[in-house]
């Protein structure tokens, strides 16, 4: 990380130089599924590897959709200084939590489904004591609660700070929700991971739960329910702190492409301030041969990590 002395002095945001600063801005990244940094990235200083993350064992590899652990330090560096809050709504076996213990931040975790809730609370109590003493909770809940003051009374965490709205203010919110219902589908005419995952007797898809939103099976309605579990969260986001939501495009089993990455901006945009993406490039995943010898269907190996932005200042 930079020095004391080469910080400016007004940068509020994060302890970067204008160096840092700048290579974090570039649109596009490579990272591997498992958290593989490609030979030639410019800059790899910020990232921090610990070998006991990746001894991976079924529980962790139990989530069908997991993201790796450095692709959120790259985002807790930025947009976050040691000390912060973390909220994840979507937070699965744990990535962002173990993310924010291993970089010196205080994570939030909702999961609806109680067996990943269990495993990110089991990677983080596995975690104690190697990092500096930081808190980070997982909450079996609805992300739908997390702007009801409520149910901040009934979980409190120690050191969350709660407004006089009975609301915690986070300095981050990032996360990666379902990408529609599409765990639900495997593809033909070649083994896909949806087939491996299944032998391998893994999950395939999240859950049977009604109140999960990757079982909503019409595309429009689905994007409107993602947006009012996204609207409410404005109000335990600090004023101008910023939201990173993970997304991609997909096709769905009629053929057709839905940007779902591009009708979330635009659906969030309601709300928030869309601020930009950077594209993350994933150069380790496995290549399908979809369409030949007749369509063209793209292998997607990028999602768009979207960054949006506390529209105004306020009081409280």
């Amino acid at each position: 990380m930079a020095t004391e002395g080469r910080r400016h002095p007004r940068n509020q945001l994060n302890d970067l130089t204008g160096t840092e600063w700048i290579k974090f801005t570039r649109t596009w990244f490579h990272l591997g599924s498992d958290g593989e940094v490609a030979p030639d990235h410019e800059d790899t200083s910020w990232m921090i590897v610990d070998s006991h993350r990746h001894q991976r064992n079924k529980a962790t590899e139990l989530h069908p959709a997991r993201y790796p652990e450095e692709l959120v330090h790259q985002f807790l560096g930025f947009f976050t200084k040691p000390g912060g809050w973390v909220l994840d709504p979507f937070a699965g076996t744990g990535a962002t939590l173990m993310a924010c213990v291993e970089s010196g931040r205080h994570g939030v975790g909702l999961e609806l489904a109680e067996r990943y809730a269990a495993v990110a609370q089991q990677r983080l109590d596995g975690a104690r004591g190697l990092y500096a003493d930081t808190t980070a909770r997982v909450l079996c809940a609805d992300a739908r609660r997390a702007a009801d003051p409520a149910f901040w009374q009934e979980v409190p965490v120690p050191g969350l700070v709660t407004g006089a709205d009975g609301l915690p203010r986070f300095d981050l919110i990032m996360t990666s929700p379902p990408y529609w219902d599409m765990l639900g589908h495997s593809r033909g005419g070649v083994e896909s991971t949806h087939q491996r995952r299944a032998k391998r007797d893994l999950d395939t898809v999240y859950s049977a739960d009604a109140r999960d939103l990757g079982n909503i099976p019409e595309y429009d309605e689905f994007i409107e329910a993602l947006g009012s579990v996204f609207d409410p969260l404005l109000g335990v986001l600090q004023p101008e702190r910023y939201l990173v939501v993970v997304a991609q495009n997909l096709r769905a089993p009629t053929g057709e492409v839905k940007p779902l990455a591009w009708d979330l901006a635009r659906r969030l945009s309601r709300r928030y301030l869309f601020q930009g993406e950077r594209i993350w490039c994933q150069n380790s995943k496995r290549l399908g041969i979809w369409g030949y010898p007749r369509t063209f269907v793209p292998n997607y190996h990028h999602h768009y990590c979207l960054i949006f932005r506390h529209p105004a200042r306020r009081e409280g």
